[in-house]
């Protein structure tokens, strides 16, 4: 498991709790284009030369989640320029959303107000439809049927790639 959290070319075990994602300015437009660069370079090179072939990968954030919550990143740098970034990085084979209501959502993580945690949830469901191989799980449901439903999504993914390949 890999969690978003970039260091130039480095990665390691620098997953850290963030109680207050949107407590700091954004950074400059200079700074956060440098930001998305050192991104982009990472994800390539981890992709190229880190990242396992035929192992399972996951991430509990990628790069595009900067589209959603720019503030958390402190991306002070235009939108269009995240966007095309994100068009360039590795994609992933399987897009998981874990959803649930606005409400329980926000029961579960509390770093943002509900208004916030509402706009985040429909941004989230907007970009999970323009994505290819994507699934939408209902984290409300019990944890082990989320865990279920995940596991399903990763098989049919594994299985439709290896139809597709051969």
């Amino acid at each position: 498991m890999r969690h978003l959290k970039p260091r130039l070319i480095l990665r390691g075990d620098s997953a850290s709790i963030v109680t207050d994602p949107h407590g700091k300015l954004p950074r400059s437009v200079l700074v956060s284009a440098a930001k998305i660069l050192v991104w982009f370079v990472e994800e390539w090179f981890a992709s190229l030369f880190c990242d396992r072939k035929n192992e399972l990968l996951i991430c509990d954030r990628y790069y595009h989640d900067i589209l959603v919550d720019p503030k958390r990143y402190r991306f002070g740098g235009p939108v269009w320029a995240a966007r095309f970034v994100g068009n360039l990085m590795p994609q992933p084979d399987l897009w998981v959303l874990l959803d649930a209501a606005s409400e329980v959502l926000r029961s579960r993580k509390q770093e943002v107000t509900l208004e916030e945690t509402q706009r985040q949830r429909y941004a989230y469901q907007s970009f999970i439809k323009e994505q290819r191989n994507s699934v939408v799980v209902n984290a409300a449901q019990p944890l082990d049927k989320v865990i279920d439903n995940v596991e399903l999504a990763i098989t049919d993914a594994v299985v439709r790639d290896a139809a597709n390949r051969g």
